[in-house]
């Protein structure tokens, strides 16, 4: 690849990262004049996603993504596990950090979830949570016309109906020095701090019980499968009264339902416990890679480690991470201003964890 194109995926990364839609970058890129992939004008957010997704900006490869199905013909298919797939790690040189693609792959997860909730202006969208409503807090701009414009995050249900949150106005400054304040109360006991993690880790890929009941299913559906089998080879072979058959038939069908609904379930819970237990492996090395402070807001790490920030009307920040850590951080009394460096003064400090 050369350097302009690693530069433009980089750039594109940094836009997701900083909070844009790649509906937004799409757009972007179309009225800059950019070319798109194969020389087309105009760019697509499929095609941002696409990029957004690709593990080959770190490094690694995934071969077999397609096969040819016809060799006369050239047709080829999306491979659906029809044939082996390959994942080769640090193939060529990396474009994008692995710990960043990651945060990346996080991120997108999430704002699937929520779905047209997320609206796409910045990385505290859709993650400040109002604790008198529950609505998200969304950014406002004051003084637009003047000097003194600045952008704060309210609550955007705060004044619907006729009791309004209580809950107060932040600014990104104010936001960002909690969250050093909360990641630099955890260097401090940093060997702690990744001993629980690794717990919590522990405890999220030990999946025996779920092994065993996927298992169970899993032979439960073979079980039904050859009497729904049975069933109808005996149906075809025997004079027998069509009111039984069926509703034998019908039994059959609503317990194998049952069973792959239960699988599904199952299955997805592994799933989800798997993603979680190896998000929290990305915080526990990011920790590890951080020395004993955080003296700049790190976006990558608010993405992967934080899934929500509570605003309570006391003005006080609850932290929620994705490990199921909680920490409250609230400032001084009477204390509104803070200096630069790590440690925000005067006065703002975790006031307890819960994990």
């Amino acid at each position: 690849m050369v350097p302009e194109e690693a530069e433009l995926i980089r750039r594109i990364y940094s836009l997701f990262m900083s909070g844009r839609t790649s509906t937004y970058i799409a757009k972007l890129l179309t009225e800059e004049g950019i070319p798109a992939p194969r020389g087309g004008q105009k760019w697509q957010s499929s095609t941002i996603e696409s990029i957004l997704t690709n593990e080959k900006y770190k490094g690694c490869a995934l071969l077999q993504k397609c096969f040819t199905v016809d060799f006369l013909t050239k047709k080829r298919k999306v491979n659906e596990g029809e044939v082996p797939q390959y994942f080769v790690e640090n193939s060529h040189e990396a474009i994008i950090s692995p710990e960043e693609w990651q945060a990346v792959q996080y991120e997108v997860a999430r704002r699937k979830t929520l779905g047209k909730r997320y609206s796409g202006t910045s990385i505290f969208a859709a993650k400040i949570v109002c604790a008198d409503c529950g609505a998200f807090y969304g950014a406002k701009v004051w003084h637009s016309n003047s000097k003194y414009k600045k952008t704060v995050w309210r609550c955007n249900a705060k004044f619907d109906g006729e009791k309004h949150c209580d809950t107060p106005t932040l600014d990104e400054e104010e936001i960002k020095a909690r969250f050093l304040s909360v990641f630099n109360g955890l260097l401090d006991q940093k060997e702690e701090t990744i001993e629980n993690l690794r717990f919590v880790q522990d405890t999220l890929t030990d999946c025996t019980e779920i092994d065993k009941k996927i298992e169970e299913l899993q032979s439960e559906l073979e079980v039904v499968a050859e009497l729904t089998r049975r069933c109808i080879e005996e149906n075809s072979t025997t004079a027998i009264d069509q009111d039984t058959y069926f509703k034998k038939y019908n039994g059959y069908v609503a317990r194998f339902e049952r069973a792959t609904a239960k699988l599904d379930e199952l299955q997805a819970e592994r799933e989800k416990r798997m993603v979680k237990a190896d998000r929290i492996g990305a915080i526990m090395f990011r920790i590890m890679e951080l020395g004993n402070e955080l003296t700049e807001f790190d976006t990558t790490l608010w993405l992967t480690a934080i899934e929500k920030v509570t605003a309570h009307p006391d003005r006080m920040l609850t932290f929620h991470f994705y490990s199921g850590m909680q920490i409250d951080v609230f400032p001084q009394e009477g204390t509104r201003k803070y200096h630069s460096g790590s440690h925000p003064e005067p006065g703002i400090w975790p006031r307890s964890h819960r994990w």
